[in-house]
């Protein structure tokens, strides 16, 4: 066969993008009735795909027809079945948006470079921050996910301290995402001024503790330096008490964040609105619209109230970059780390403007009433006890005959294929997480679920 030109022309450009997009229809297409979990790759197919890139170059069919059987491998994160983790939906609206970004290659870190994709960029963002009520001088900054922004977040918050920060310490919750410890670790915050205030008995970080702890270190002549409280903890969807954290952190001039990157945009939600209040009064949120937005991975945020905050811990140029002209809309590069970054803007806000907001609000909606109905018919089911009432859409439960078998019921469901869960620990026992964030997930995949939950439970030794 003949190379394809490194530059392919009008009928080579044409062809590949059939073939693409013709995989991925097939792919979407069997999506519902294909098995979420595939379990481990085999030793000949890993050593296949283990090699190297051919000098010659290979036909589109034959690497697409490489690809098939890796996506047999491991577990489905598109699949509505997946009920793992912190779901992703990736929008296929979406995708289209990566593929425009990739494609045009404009650069959006600089708004001097494509003023009219950093403005499309920015209305997002804009909308996020009067999401949250945020007020005027607010602004943020698209990033890869929750782990990014909440690190991001850290710095901006240590900036305030100046230059010796050795006494400033955070305070989060014992129930954190580990970003939020591994983000003060990579900033320089060392760990005994990283504080792990315990929860109460609905795993919400506890204010009186808080408040405890914040008084001693004050006491003994530590800075507070920030208060991280989390809307919708990974766990168990837990939201901390946010007004109270808020109040704290505001009586001793600590910067006030909020990681919501998976619980944020339930404040498009009626529901999601009355849970979260409080989070109108950070100085900076998570959100990761690869979350509870139902885009592919790697578009997350941090929104803050006061975006000169974020300029001035993350400003930085070289000579090499003194042709870059300040103006109306702003500069990516100087709100975060990354200089060089994808075009996030597009695919968020292609899939907001192609489907309307609405459309992500009845989504979330519907999310909480899966969860809630899973949580009823499980309280409901003998011999399985639940952590605590959902707040969000993640229901966490356990046989009460122990781990065990708590443990033969996630292997069953993910065995099964057709169902996959995650496990976590909590009081040194062992949950099950069923976590409803995928807008492919329907009220026949929670039924199959809760249905495949009851038959393990009267087998013999269930």
């Amino acid at each position: 066969m003949t190379p394809l030109p490194i530059e392919p022309g009008p009928e080579d450009r044409a062809a590949l993008t059939e073939a693409v997009s013709a995989f991925v229809g097939r792919h979407l297409d069997r999506l519902t009735e294909a098995p979420v979990f595939h379990g481990a790759a085999d030793e000949a197919l890993v050593e296949q795909l283990l090699h190297p890139p051919d000098e010659a170059g290979l036909d589109i069919d034959e690497l697409l027809g490489r690809i098939e059987p890796a996506l047999a491998t491991g577990f489905d994160t598109a699949s509505g079945r997946f009920l793992s983790y912190i779901p992703s939906g990736a929008l296929h609206t979406a995708a289209l948006g990566t593929y425009l970004g990739a494609a045009l290659n404009r650069y959006t870190a600089g708004s001097h470079a494509a003023p009219g994709l950093v403005a499309i960029e920015e209305s997002v963002i804009r909308w996020m921050t009067s999401l949250f009520g945020l007020g005027d001088n607010a602004g943020g900054i698209l990033l890869s996910g929750g782990s990014l922004a909440n690190l991001t977040a850290v710095v901006t918050a240590r900036s305030r301290l100046g230059e010796r920060f050795d006494d400033g310490v955070v305070y989060t919750s014992e129930r954190t995402h580990h970003s939020m410890t591994k983000g003060a670790r990579i900033a320089g915050i060392a760990t005994d001024r990283v504080r792990l205030v315990p929860t109460d008995r609905r795993l919400r970080m506890d204010p009186a503790a808080l408040d405890a702890v914040m008084a001693a270190d004050v006491a003994g002549g530590l800075r507070p330096m920030m208060v991280a409280a989390t809307a919708g903890t990974t766990d168990t969807g837990a939201i901390d008490p946010l007004d109270r954290c808020a109040d704290l952190a505001a009586a001793h001039g600590a910067w006030f964040h909020v990681d919501a990157a998976y619980g944020g945009f339930f404040q498009l939600t009626d529901r999601g609105r009355t849970r979260l209040a409080g989070i109108e009064r950070a100085d900076s949120i998570t959100v990761d619209a690869h979350k509870s937005l139902f885009l592919p991975f790697g578009v997350g945020g941090l929104v803050v109230r006061d975006v000169e905050h974020l300029v001035d811990a993350h400003e930085g140029r070289g000579a090499y970059m003194q042709d870059v002209v300040d103006g109306d809309l702003p500069h990516y590069l100087s709100m975060g780390p990354e200089l060089t970054r994808p075009n996030r803007g597009l695919p968020l806000w292609l899939a907001l403007n192609l489907h309307g907001v609405d459309a992500f609000r009845r989504t979330l909606d519907s999310m909480l009433d899966l969860a809630g109905d899973a949580a009823a018919r499980l309280a409901d089911l003998p011999g399985v006890e639940l952590i605590t009432e959902p707040e969000l859409s993640i229901v966490a439960f356990r046989s009460t005959a122990g781990d065990d078998a708590t443990a033969r019921i996630q292997q069953a469901l993910n065995d099964s294929g057709r169902i996959h869960v995650s496990s976590t620990t909590i009081d040194d026992r062992l949950w099950i997480r069923l976590a409803f964030l995928s807008q492919r997930t329907t009220a026949a995949i929670a039924d199959e679920a809760i249905e495949l939950i009851t038959a393990t439970m009267t087998e013999p030794g269930g």
